[in-house]
């Protein structure tokens, strides 16, 4: 279980008022109810959301593997946006160690996909995931087998001949 702390800071650009960011996650955060203000320092604000499962699949052990034989492990936190009726606008989707998913989710217009560095607790615990899922068994690309030939029954032409093409005059 992750907490996502959320930061907003003023904008440089005249056309936005905030930037947002997700500058890290905590493992064992503590629970809250939606976002918590965590900090504040003059017009910045940290938020805490917690918790959210980071949730490993089997299937997926590739992009796992490929993520801590960086040398840097991440996570990526997915937010979306909300009507903004309640500060500060954005709910956690979802928290995910696989790239391939944090990629999906950035064709989303009103989304923010953050990539932080993954708890040392929670490489830990990925990496024991890991160690327990059993090898992958080995590509090994099928052969095609040999079509049968059609017979000729009942007065009905092949549709194909011999050489795989179709018949004259077939369909």
């Amino acid at each position: 279980m992750l907490g996502v702390v959320l930061e907003r800071r003023p904008a440089t650009s005249r056309w936005v008022d905030w930037v947002w960011a997700v500058p890290e996650v905590i493992a064992d955060a503590p629970p809250t109810d939606g976002w918590r203000e965590i900090a504040r320092d003059g017009e910045t604000r940290r938020y805490l959301s917690a918790p959210h499962a980071l949730t490993l699949h089997h299937k997926m052990v590739e992009a796992y593997d490929s993520n801590i034989e960086t040398g840097e492990p991440c996570v990526w936190a997915l937010l979306e946006a909300t009507d903004g009726s309640r500060e500060p606008g954005w709910r956690v989707f979802a928290v995910t160690a696989d790239p391939y998913e944090a990629q999906g989710f950035l064709e989303r217009p009103d989304s923010l996909v953050e990539r932080v560095a993954m708890p040392p607790a929670t490489v830990a615990w990925m990496a024991r995931f890991l160690a327990a899922i059993p090898e992958a068994p080995a590509f090994k690309k099928r052969r095609r087998t040999k079509a049968v030939e059609e017979r000729q029954i009942f007065g009905k032409a092949p549709i194909f001949n011999s050489d795989g093409g179709p018949e004259e005059g077939g369909a």
